[in-house]
């Protein structure tokens, strides 16, 4: 009566559903072979439904281990002692080496193999596994082997010798793959899904090249091929099956469409049960396949409609962006133009003002024509402030509008409506210079014709023209430069002038109402 301990792992077939979060796997995708021992011979009692697994106490794990570290040190001494003197006698009698020479051809046969082996583990820790180590391992337990019984003669006279000569090197191999695969399930190592089992090329060569070419084509892992190509398998059957009933004549589901299914899918080692569940299954598989396409198109018109409205939202952060622009523009040309203006009128205004009270100084005789050219200058002067004070608002306009984006036009327009109210102002302020500069020529004429008939002297007539100078504003405000530039005399000249002009208005001079106390003495 034997006892089989079964591993605490079980391998899902393509067909069950994923396991669930957490729960520990094989590393191969391979399926686990049946247990030779039969159901009535195991003493492990069967586990019930939703009892947790049993495992080895660690205690257990360790003796067994450091019995199996002991046992196969011991087997792997005894084994390389035989062999040993069997190489050394073989390589000296058989092979043609020296006694020296033949011990370091045993020694180099042995320790290829442990060498070859042990790099294999090696390389397996390190995750980068060559399978080929362990098949020149094997080569070379095999020329051990051979060796081995070579010592003795030819091996076909000596076939017991051969075996158990043979027999402890191909233990010790065994005892290194066992360790090997004890280390590949401890540490969940990929080794072993880059290699093809032996006895799936003897069972079925062709389909297991086409397994080793997509390996090694696209790099993917044993098992991972292995069940792409039983899915593909068991789809093409279906779909054959589904022909043949078409073509019986039998209705999908019904018992003796259904009684087909077990024996047309037992090549691809497919139970009864699953067998039957595959209409099921390939249902199942159908809609959700069905769902897919379904959210990839309904993402795929999502995705077009979002890059749709991106687009619109940047062509209108485009249109917004030139709109704002162009307002700048129109606001800044437009405040530019009122300031050039109002520059312009501001001018022309002083300048008029200038000629106009240098006129009046000079000219003015009467009063009433006096007083409507004042009126009119002042009023011009009034213009031109109003001017400026538009051109100055206009400015504060530009600052707001670069500072305010959204009302950008708004304020251009209303700078620009502001800017035509100031042209217009000017307008009229030129048009009422012109008025004045009129007025004053004529005033001047009349003041010309009147010295003429009163016959004054060039003298009286700088020293009225200083003295108008004097009334129009106040005898410290009135230089001696300003008094030599109006008439053109030397400074010295110009000082006397304007102690002339002062006693003239002393004496009751008014250009104003007329009088001139030189006049009655003065012969027309």
């Amino acid at each position: 009566m034997t006892t089989t301990i079964e591993p605490p792992v079980k391998v899902p077939a393509p067909g069950d559903p994923a396991p669930p979060s957490g729960a520990r796997v094989a590393a191969s995708g391979t399926r686990l072979p049946a247990s030779a021992t039969s159901a009535d011979a195991s003493t492990t009692h069967p586990q019930a439904p939703g009892e947790p697994a049993k495992d080895v106490s660690r205690k257990v794990k360790i003796a067994l281990g450091i019995a199996a570290v002991i046992g196969g040190c011991v087997m792997g001494a005894i084994g390389f002692s035989l062999s040993f003197g069997n190489l050394s006698k073989a390589g000296h009698t058989v092979f043609g080496f020296s006694v020296h020479d033949g011990r370091f051809f045993a020694i180099g046969v042995d320790v290829a193999i442990v060498t070859c082996l042990v790099l294999d583990l090696f390389m397996a820790t390190i995750r980068t596994s060559w399978p080929l180590l362990r098949v020149l391992a094997h080569l070379m337990t095999v020329a051990s082997v051979y060796f081995n019984a070579a010592a003795f003669g030819r091996i076909q006279d000596n076939i017991d010798k051969a075996l158990s000569h043979g027999l402890m090197p191909v233990l010790f191999v065994i005892g290194v793959e066992a360790g090997r695969r004890i280390l590949v399930h401890q540490a969940a190592l990929p080794a072993d899904h880059d290699t093809i089992p032996g006895h799936r090329w003897v069972l079925a060569g062709p389909t297991t090249w086409r397994i080793f070419k997509v390996m090694k084509v696209w790099d993917l892992p044993y098992s991972e091929v292995v069940t792409r190509q039983r899915e593909r398998a068991i789809f093409n059957a279906w779909t054959e099956y589904k022909a043949e009933i078409a073509k019986a004549g039998l209705k999908e589901g019904s018992e003796e469409a259904l009684a087909r299914l077990p024996k047309k899918l037992e090549a691809y080692g497919m139970t009864v049960d699953e067998a039957l569940a595959l209409p099921d299954r390939m249902a199942r598989a159908e809609l959700r396949r069905k769902q897919e396409a379904d959210k990839r198109a309904r993402d795929l018109e999502l995705e077009r409609e979002r890059a749709e409205h991106q687009a619109e939202k940047e062509r209108l952060a485009h249109r917004k962006e030139m709109a704002g622009l162009t307002a700048d523009l129109t606001a800044t040309e437009g405040v530019a133009g009122a300031q050039a203006r109002g520059a312009v009128a501001e001018a022309e205004a002083r300048a008029d003002a200038q000629a106009r009270v240098a006129s009046s100084l000079t000219d003015a005789i009467e009063s009433r024509e006096v007083v409507e050219a004042k009126r009119r200058a002042v009023e011009a002067q009034a213009g031109v402030l109003e001017a400026e004070a538009r051109a100055a608002e206009a400015e504060a306009h530009k600052m707001a509008a670069l500072k305010q984006t959204e009302t950008d036009k708004a304020k251009a327009i209303e700078a620009v409506h502001r800017a035509a109210e100031a042209e217009a102002g000017v307008a009229v302020a030129q048009k009422r210079a012109a008025e004045a500069r009129e007025a004053t020529a004529q005033i001047t004429r009349r003041a010309v014709e009147a010295e003429d008939v009163a016959n004054f002297t060039a003298r009286q007539r700088r020293v009225r023209v200083v003295a108008r100078m004097v009334l129009a504003a106040r005898p410290e405000d009135v230089d001696l430069a300003a008094i030599e530039q109006a008439i053109g005399v030397s400074m010295s000249t110009a000082s006397t002038t304007k102690a002339e002009a002062l006693a003239l208005i002393q004496a009751g001079y008014d250009p104003a109402t007329g009088y001139d106390p030189e006049a009655p003495s003065r012969t027309v």
